[in-house]
């Protein structure tokens, strides 16, 4: 037995931005895609580690160049919305047709995505059945609240696996929604170390969803990722896996 670091990477260029209208067409020069992206690929590059990247399907039409990259270094692309709307507000309709247009885009690109995370974090219902007719085979939206609920790979009805999350495992969340204020570097690579022992120690499960923007533009936040998954590689019963492996595809 061995515990799992499943190691996966959220939202790509300014399509969150757009989602929430802040912009209105694609930034070449948005951090995350023209730094943090080609800083990502080149540490997991450097520790043989290979990623789940769940990404909008906006990115298929408007950057195929990155998902191409993604997918030629061998990282997993998954979906993640279309321009990573609030999820849980939207209707079942609205839901279905989203699903529909971010799979043939990122088909479009290229990828074979098998794997959804709803944007926000919130299935919703639904969202499991047209999954199971896009061929998905798992989801990755949280299901876990706390740290205190342990993290186990479990089968929805629809016959899809999930691959829950904790929001303590969440970049964005560490330094943006914490409840004790933002945290720095340190503090989050610390809750992050504490978890994955504690996950090594009892064979579970812990969910690393980090951001482009968020975990590698700014050094300190860059050094508490690579510090963390350089700890995961020094561990013998740990495992590093992508999304779709940890389900067991």
């Amino acid at each position: 037995m061995a515990g799992t670091l499943c190691l996966t990477v959220d939202n790509l260029g300014s399509a969150l931005a757009v989602g929430r209208g802040r912009e209105v067409k694609p930034d070449p020069d948005e951090p995350g895609l023209a730094v943090g992206l080609p800083r990502a690929l080149q540490l997991f590059d450097e520790l043989g580690l290979d990623a789940t990247f769940f990404l909008e399907g906006w990115n298929g039409i408007h950057h195929p160049n990155a998902i191409e990259a993604i997918l030629a270094h061998g990282h997993e692309v998954a979906l993640h919305g279309w321009v990573h709307e609030r999820w849980a507000t939207l209707t079942d309709d609205q839901r279905e047709m989203l699903l529909w247009d971010g799979t043939a885009a990122l088909r479009l690109a290229g990828a074979d995505p098998k794997g959804f995370r709803a944007p926000g974090g919130y299935r919703g219902t639904h969202t499991a059945a047209v999954l199971r007719e896009l061929d998905y085979r798992y989801d990755s939206s949280i299901e876990q609240e706390t740290e205190d609920d342990a993290l186990q790979v479990h089968t929805l009805d629809e016959g899809i696996t999930v691959v829950p999350w904790h929001w303590q495992g969440n970049d964005y969340w560490q330094y943006n929604m914490h409840p004790d204020g933002g945290q720095t570097p340190s503090q989050a690579l610390y809750s992050w170390l504490s978890t994955l022992y504690r996950t090594a120690d009892t064979n579970g499960l812990m969910t690393l969803t980090v951001h482009p923007f968020v975990s590698f533009v700014e050094d300190a936040r860059f050094n508490a990722v690579s510090t963390l998954l350089r700890t995961a590689l020094s561990i013998p019963n740990l495992l590093v896996l992508t999304a779709q492996k940890t389900a067991g595809g």
